[in-house]
């Protein structure tokens, strides 16, 4: 496959990036079973990925109606991710132990949303014997994973996992088809050779997480206001209430926002380079409404695969 035939790949949804409408009450409050509509009516994306801490207090099967309603309307569930790092290099104590069987319920959990996957990070310093106790933890999530038919992804986190060789050898002792990564834009930034970070990692995972940071909108000659009131969102309610008010903000003319904070097309391209066939999560991490900054890393994104073209 040469690299420019996946422009046309699938996007998801981190709900990481609109954890604040979970936060809404009264006549706008949302549940986690709304996500997968408000994710396909106001960004017309297929898949969503959730994390662990939003779905606390949930019942088996509060999970299996976030898997029903997302089937209903064509937003399937893709990934659950353990939200905190989980010390499975630990070889003192419980701690291993303890996070292996975290992850078997997360697995578990997965499996009764839809997911096909699940992500972790690993909280470990680098050394041989955390490299050889995280090799056998992970061996032991793998079995549960096998059984549910769910592919386990390491999302690289400080020490063990820093180095993309390091964590490319894990992998390898790990072994199995199911075992993968699951990259971060924000964290191959950090490297300071985002572009060669993510040409090793991306080739094991079957989802990258696009992290943004924040949009500079060019100036527009339109003298509508995006801050400007939407008098149809008025006597509206939940998701419609939403629907409106987002409408209200957008500007069919508005120019493409442009990131800030890192070279975004340098590592879209970067992904692409290798071949990436795989999802790509938008990730907002920036300030400002949400579900805009969400939008904004969509065109953006959509914006520098289609220069991949040129």
């Amino acid at each position: 496959m040469g690299p420019l035939e996946w422009v046309h790949m699938m996007f998801s949804l981190n709900t990481n990036s609109i954890s604040s409408v979970l936060k809404r009450r009264g006549a706008r409050a949302m549940s986690p079973s709304d996500l997968p509509k408000y994710t396909m009516d106001q960004f017309g994306l297929r898949a969503i990925n959730f994390s662990t801490d939003q779905l606390a207090g949930l019942t088996p099967k509060d999970l299996e109606l976030i898997r029903d309603s997302g089937d209903r309307i064509g937003c399937s569930c893709l990934l659950l991710s353990q939200s905190s790092p989980l010390p499975l290099g630990e070889v003192k104590g419980d701690k291993a132990v303890e996070g292996v069987e975290r992850m078997q319920r997360v697995v578990k959990a997965a499996s009764l949303m839809g997911c096909n996957a699940v992500s972790l990070s690993i909280q470990s310093k680098d050394t041989d014997e955390a490299f050889e106790q995280a090799i056998e933890s992970m061996k032991s999530i793998l079995q549960t994973a096998d059984r549910a038919e769910i592919n386990v992804l390491i999302a690289p986190a400080p020490g063990l996992t820093e180095d993309p060789e390091r964590l490319t050898d894990l992998l390898k002792g790990i072994g199995g088809f199911r075992i993968g990564t699951m990259p971060d834009f924000e964290t191959a930034a950090k490297t300071g050779n985002p572009v060669g970070y993510l040409k090793k990692l991306t080739p094991y995972a079957s989802v990258v997480n696009a992290s943004t940071l924040g949009f500079t909108i060019p100036e527009s000659d339109s003298s509508q206001s995006e801050s400007a009131p939407n008098d149809e969102a008025s006597g509206l309610s939940g998701l419609d209430a939403l629907a409106a008010e987002l409408e209200g903000m957008m500007l069919e003319d508005d120019p493409i926002a442009v990131h800030e904070g890192y070279d975004l097309p340098a590592l879209v391209g970067a992904i692409a380079a290798v071949g990436f066939d795989g999802t790509i999560s938008i990730d907002y991490k920036g300030d400002g409404d949400e579900s805009l900054g969400v939008i904004h890393s969509k065109e953006a994104i959509e914006e520098a695969l289609a220069a991949l073209k040129e």
